[in-house]
């Protein structure tokens, strides 16, 4: 179980970091690893990574990927909200384990 006073206090640093940088996948499973200790079955990591990457989005935070363009260094997803949490579900369950920056995608606010 995650304490919610402490949930809150991380997704506030995590919204903050999307809107002043790309926030990569490490610092969200980081998090997941923080709130819910060590040894956590897999699934309760997944499910606890898919609502804060919700609760991102409602921040105003988009997944997307980085680019080589220096014009255009960030390409939001072209997905709405279920769409886009269906296919992190998809890519973190293919990886088996939390992502790393850059395996799934970057959070930004766009």
């Amino acid at each position: 179980m995650v304490d919610e006073e402490a949930y809150r206090r991380e997704l506030e640093y995590l919204s903050r970091y999307a809107h002043d940088d790309w926030l990569g996948c490490s610092v969200v499973s980081g998090t997941v690893g923080g709130l819910l200790g060590r040894g956590a079955p897999f699934e309760e990591q997944l499910a606890l990574f898919l609502r804060i990457a919700a609760d991102l989005y409602d921040v105003g935070a988009r997944p997307g990927d980085l680019t080589e363009s220096e014009r255009d260094p960030f390409l939001p997803w072209t997905t709405d909200r279920a769409d886009g949490l269906a296919r992190i579900a998809a890519e973190v369950g293919a990886h088996g384990r939390l992502p790393d920056s850059g395996d799934v995608c970057w959070f930004t606010v766009p």
